[in-house]
């Protein structure tokens, strides 16, 4: 077995230029030369192997992926950025600034009165109302403005075999991504999205695109970019397959009594993983004030910085969770759910 493996690599590295072939021997370049070279992709034997695998499960053009990850050098902005991610590193009040400035809301009320029609079929689909649709893709590219302009082939690589926290994750959605670009007959190199590999206006990971993302528009083709009309459907078919309910409630603001601020309790469960788990008579019993309009719904307990010296506490039923599956951050649901009560005008709009 070891010696089939080294004979692969040693077919992969001639292919990429790495050893050359005279008068039908191998000729491995020189130190020299490997030294004044700039490591690609395809020194890594991760990278090969990957290759390899391609070939083997899904008949992938393996000369295709050699050449490109021979062109091709890790991106290290991007696993910066995976690192100091706002979402994770600002506090709530600071970074929902970035999205409920007046342009912003104002472009969102635009948007959804120029595609209400595909909006309100998308509501009587799956039951997604037309403001949280339209605040995803304004949190997400400014209503289709920005959809990133890195090619999508470098960053996942770059996820893919420089980043192992996440490093399974990204090779499955590398995979996902050579493989709707050949469905689609994308030149695999040229697509641009975000900085870790999103797509579209709705930014759609590849996996997301093949599973989720749907021709709302019936024209033939699925396009994430250029229509507005999949971009809605897409993202309200992603909701609903993450256990959106039509008209039920999102949250509810709550106060918790000063003197459990601090409680066990009240962190223990404050922000604890990404479902429900209490009714309100059992928050209540741990110094949460609830109310008698309450829903008599599970929830989970939000806790959100809302200025430099308080904190704010939510009720989060399961279409706050529903949402939270489009990025797991707490602080990007909650800025999502904020900038669509501003965009939502009871005026006729929708």
């Amino acid at each position: 077995m070891k010696f089939l493996w080294t004979v692969i690599v040693c077919f992969l590295l001639v292919s990429c230029g790495r050893l050359s072939s005279k008068e039908g021997a191998v000729e491995i370049s020189s130190s020299a030369e490997l030294s004044d070279r700039i490591p690609t992709f395809m020194d890594k034997v991760e990278v090969q192997k990957f290759v390899v695998h391609m070939k083997a499960k899904h008949g992938y053009d393996d000369s295709l992926l050699v050449n490109a990850f021979n062109n091709m050098t890790p991106r290290v902005q991007v696993i910066h950025k995976s690192n100091n991610q706002p979402e994770v590193m600002t506090p709530y009040y600071k970074y929902k600034a970035r999205f409920l400035g007046n342009a912003r809301v104002e472009a969102g009320k635009d948007f959804l009165k120029s595609n209400k029609v595909w909006l309100d079929k998308a509501e009587l689909a799956f039951g997604v109302p037309a403001e949280v649709i339209v605040a995803i893709i304004g949190v997400e590219t400014f209503y289709g403005r920005i959809t990133g302009n890195k090619d999508v082939l470098t960053s996942l690589s770059t996820l893919a075999f420089d980043y192992p926290r996440r490093g399974n994750y990204f090779r499955s959605e590398l995979e996902a991504y050579l493989l709707l670009a050949r469905a689609k007959a994308w030149p695999i190199s040229s697509i641009k999205g975000s900085y870790s590999g999103a797509l579209g206006m709705a930014q759609f990971m590849p996996s997301n695109y093949q599973k989720l993302a749907i021709d709302f528009d019936k024209d033939g083709t699925v396009d994430l970019w250029g229509s507005s009309a999949d971009a809605i459907g897409s993202i309200a078919n992603y909701l609903k397959h993450h256990g959106w309910q039509a008209n039920q409630p999102i949250l509810d603001k709550v106060s918790v009594l000063k003197t459990r601020h601090n409680s066990k309790e009240i962190k223990s469960w404050s922000n604890k993983q990404r479902k429900t788990f209490h009714y309100p008579s059992t928050w209540q019993k741990m110094g949460v004030e609830t109310y008698a309009t309450l829903p008599k719904l599970s929830s989970g307990l939000i806790r959100l910085q809302s200025s430099e010296n308080s904190v704010d506490y939510w009720l989060a039923y399961r279409n706050f969770f529903a949402l939270m599956s489009y990025n797991p951050s707490r602080r990007y649901t909650m800025a999502v759910i904020d900038l669509s009560r501003l965009i939502y005008d009871d005026n006729g709009v929708k």
